[in-house]
């Protein structure tokens, strides 16, 4: 048999095994659903998502709130400041503390997700 003819076919036969394979790779990508992509749009104008939309929102934005309230006030505690309240919306850069600290009242906010302290403003 001649060496030349084998390793042309061999060469030939890796390059088309090499582009099939990429090709079902990019068609077959992990995490891609065919189905919750064509059927999302369809559930989304349904009237039983339109009638719970507000409340699979409020679930949604309460999912990780406390935690990241709850840190927030760590480590404006562990500044020495006794903390009464703490607000953070889904989404904003900062987090608001409300804490006194020597019969004072201040007002600290944190960024978010850093919670580096941003500004103290007496109260």
């Amino acid at each position: 048999m001649n060496y030349k003819s084998l390793l042309k076919t061999t060469a030939a036969t890796s390059i088309a095994a090499m582009l099939l394979t990429i090709t079902t790779g990019c068609v077959t990508a992990p995490g891609y659903n065919a189905y919750g992509d064509l059927y999302e749009d369809i559930y989304k104008d349904s009237s039983v998502y339109k009638k719970h939309k507000k409340t699979i929102k409020a679930i949604d934005n309460d999912l990780y709130r406390p935690a990241i309230e709850q840190k927030a006030a760590n480590k404006v505690s562990n500044m020495g400041y006794r903390v009464e309240d703490v607000k953070y919306k889904k989404g904003d850069s900062k987090i608001k503390v409300k804490a006194r600290r020597g019969g004072e009242d201040y007002k600290i906010e944190l960024a978010y997700p850093s919670y580096n302290v941003i500004k103290i403003k007496e109260d």
